[in-house]
């Protein structure tokens, strides 16, 4: 789970900037497939940007995360929406929704398969017959990693991201420095999941593949991220 202090860099140095795109090319993601849900939930929604993105554009988002602090940043940010501190493989919601999300790797911070699964039996729950479950992973073709790279704040501060990868398992390492003092440092790990076990799990739990492709819409480029959409059967 991610400490308060990289909760704080993650809104800080505009990190921001993926999921207000992302909610962009969703919602015309959504008007493309002739979808018009009133309510969704972001899993693993961070500091609420998604969120924010799609009930500006229609749709009433609330939000779900395991970080306290993220939570408290979205709740910050977004005082009109609700979000709330919980698991995404054991929550119950009060209402149901037409759109379920989970982007940004989310998923790949679940270790365990058989938990990933809980997670898709949750979002079952939690949708509408019909409605529809977005999410993406990494793709295990295309697992990222590179040279380190460094981001300065205004400040002064500067943060140093080294990405390094075995093929199965992807750990982050975020370092940040006040001059040449090394101040903190946070490590994040993530699974590639085999994405046909990821296939079968959903289709265990109740939903149906509508799309698994390197690209949300057609216009995007090839990435390392795969995006799955799943409707509630």
């Amino acid at each position: 789970m991610y400490g308060s202090l990289f909760c704080q860099l993650y809104n800080d140095f505009g990190w921001n900037e993926y999921p207000r795109a992302l909610g962009r090319r969703i919602l015309t993601w959504l008007d493309g497939h002739g979808l018009r849900p009133a309510r969704a939930l972001d899993l693993g929604c961070g500091t609420g940007m998604l969120c924010a993105v799609l009930t500006a554009g229609g749709v009433a988002a609330d939000g779900l995360d395991l970080s306290p602090d993220m939570i408290d940043v979205a709740k910050t940010n977004y005082p009109g929406l609700a979000f709330t501190v919980g698991d995404m493989t054991d929550f119950t919601v009060e209402h149901r929704y037409d759109l379920v999300t989970c982007t940004g790797d989310a998923l790949n911070h679940i270790f365990d398969p058989d938990a990933v699964g809980r997670a898709f039996a949750c979002v079952r729950r939690a949708l509408n017959d019909g409605g529809v479950f977005l999410f993406d992973l990494l793709d295990p073709d295309e697992v990222p990693a590179g040279e380190p790279f460094e981001a300065e704040h205004s400040d002064g501060t500067r943060v140093r991201f080294e990405t390094v990868t075995d093929g199965r398992d992807v750990r982050l390492t975020i370092k940040t420095y006040e001059g040449d003092a090394l101040k903190f440092e946070e490590n994040i790990l993530e699974r590639v999941h085999d994405l046909g076990d990821i296939l079968a799990r959903l289709e265990r739990a109740g939903l149906e593949v509508i799309q698994c492709s390197d690209r949300l819409l057609d216009t995007d480029g090839p990435g390392t991220t795969r995006f799955i959409a799943a409707r509630a059967i």
